[in-house]
C-alpha cells in the first residue's frame, strides 16, 4: 500500500523541508519528495504540520499509570508504550529501577515478549542495583547490590536481538566487569555514582560511554575534582542525556551542558506512570510520591522520576534555552538512535527507514503519529 503525506514541513534529521511530501509503501520511507507520486492508494493532507522521525526514549520507568517495577509483563510494557507514543515517542526502552533480581529477569523477559509484536520496544534499561549508597535518590537501599555473577546474569537476561542499557556506578564495578558487560553487547552507563574524575577514566577505558541523568544523582563538577559530571561533558567518547523538565536541571545549567556536550547530548524522560495516564500519584516501593505542579515528589520533596514526555522536553529546549528546533529535535530522535547503534533505521526521515514518525504543530504539540503502518492520531 502506498501512503503519501502530504504539505507538510519534514525536519528529516539532517535537514528541514518546507511543503514536501513522504512516500510510504507499506510503512517503509519509499522517498521524500516536493513533487507527489500519482497514483497513492492514501493522501493524508497534514495541513503544514511538521512531521520528524519519531521521538525516541531510553530511560522510561512507566506511563499509563504502570510502572515496570510493578508490573514487569508483557501486558504492562504495552501500555507503558501506548501511554508515550501519544507524546510523539514511538520508540523506547522501559527501564527497571533498582530492584530484586527475580524483577530485574522477569521485566527483561517481559521486554522481550513485548517485542515480538511492538516495533517501537527496542530493548531494556537497568537502572541500577551497583550504585553508590550515597547517591541513591530514590532507589531502594535494600536492593542495592555488589557487582557478582548474580547481577551479570540480571543484566545480560534480556536476548541479544534487542538493546541492553545497564546504569551502574563505576566507582563499584569490579576491574573487568564493564568490559565483560560490553563484550556481551550491553551498552553501560555512569549514572547514581559517586565517582572521581579517576574512577571515570577507568570506567570509560572499559566501556562506558553514556551518563545517565547527567547530574542528577553523580558527583558534581567542582573546580578541583571533575567528577562524573565534569568527566563525562569533558570525554570526546561518552554521550550525555538530560531530563529538561526545569526540575532535575536549571535550565542555564542545561543549556551550558548541552553546549560542552553536543553533538553527544540528548533528551530523556525518566518518565514514571503518571505520563499518558490518570492518576496524580502513585507508589514507588514503601514511598508515596506526588505529582506537584509537574514535578514528582515524595512527602520530604525529593525528585522521584518525572511527569516530562520528549514533546515537552523538545518545546523546553526551543522555549526555555534558544535551541533551534530542528536541533531540538534531533536530540530526541537522531542522536539517541546513533548511541543505541540504531543510526541506520530509527532517527531519520529517509529512503528504507521504518516510518515512525512524529507529526505535530509549529509549537510541537503532537497531534498525531505514523507508526507501525499506521496514522494514528493522538489528540
Amino acid at each position: 500500500m502506498i501512503t503519501v503525506l502530504s504539505n507538510c514541513d519534514i525536519y528529516t534529521g539532517s535537514e528541514v523541508l518546507s511543503e514536501h511530501s513522504i512516500v510510504l509503501r507499506d510503512g517503509i520511507i519509499e522517498s521524500v519528495t516536493d513533487t507527489p507520486p500519482v497514483g497513492a492508494d492514501e493522501v493524508v493532507d497534514l495541513d503544514r504540520r511538521s512531521v520528524a522521525p519519531g521521538f525516541i526514549d531510553i530511560q522510561v520507568n512507566g506511563g499509563g499509570d504502570v510502572l515496570l517495577n510493578d508490573e514487569p509483563t508483557e501486558a504492562g510494557v504495552h501500555k507503558i508504550a501506548a501511554a508515550h507514543r501519544k507524546f510523539g515517542t514511538t520508540d523506547i526502552l522501559p527501564t527497571f529501577i533498582t530492584g530484586p533480581l527475580d524483577g530485574m529477569r522477569k521485566a527483561a523477559a517481559a521486554v522481550d515478549a513485548a517485542r515480538k509484536t511492538d516495533p517501537g520496544v527496542l530493548g531494556i534499561h537497568f537502572e541500577g542495583p551497583v550504585i553508590s549508597p550515597k547517591k541513591l535518590g530514590v532507589h531502594a537501599p535494600d536492593f542495592v547490590r555488589e557487582a557478582d555473577d548474580a547481577v551479570f546474569a540480571a543484566f545480560t537476561s534480556a536476548s541479544s536481538e534487542g538493546k541492553t542499557i545497564v546504569t551502574l556506578a563505576p566507582e563499584l564495578a569490579p576491574p573487568g566487569f564493564i568490559r565483560r558487560l560490553k563484550s556481551h553487547g550491553v551498552l553501560v552507563a555512569a549514572g547514581h555514582t559517586n565517582a572521581t574524575g579517576d574512577d571515570m577514566k577507568r570506567g570509560f577505558a572499559e566501556g562506558i560511554t553514556l551518563g545517565t541523568h547527567v547530574w542528577n544523582a553523580m558527583s558534581p563538577l567542582t573546580s578541583r575534582e571533575p567528577g562524573a559530571v565534569g568527566a563525562l561533558l569533558a570525554d570526546d567518547g561518552a554521550w550525555c542525556d538530560f531530563v529538561a523538565d526545569g526540575y532535575h536541571l536549571d535550565f542555564t545549567t542545561l543549556a551550558v551542558s548541552l553546549r560542552s556536550a553536543a553533538p553527544r547530548g540528548f533528551l530523556v524522560t525518566d518518565a514514571m506512570s503518571p505520563v499518558g495516564g490518570t492518576k496524580g500519584s502513585y507508589r514507588l516501593g514503601d514511598l508515596e510520591v506526588t505529582v506537584v505542579d509537574g514535578r514528582c515528589q515524595t512527602a520530604d520533596g525529593t525528585l522521584a522520576g518525572s511527569a516530562l514526555d520528549l514533546a515537552t522536553a523538545v518545546r523546553n529546549l526551543v522555549q526555555k534555552i534558544g535551541v533551534p528546533k530542528d536541533e531540538a529535535l534531533r536530540m530526541a530522535s537522531t542522536y539517541p538512535a546513533e548511541f543505541l547503534g540504531l543510526g541506520h533505521e530509527r532517527g531519520r526521515i529517509a529512503p528504507g527507514y521504518p516510518a515512525h514518525l512524529a507529526i505535530f504543530d509549529n509549537e510541537i504539540y503532537v497531534s498525531a503519529i505514523y507508526y507501525n503502518g499506521q496514522l494514528i492520531q493522538t489528540s
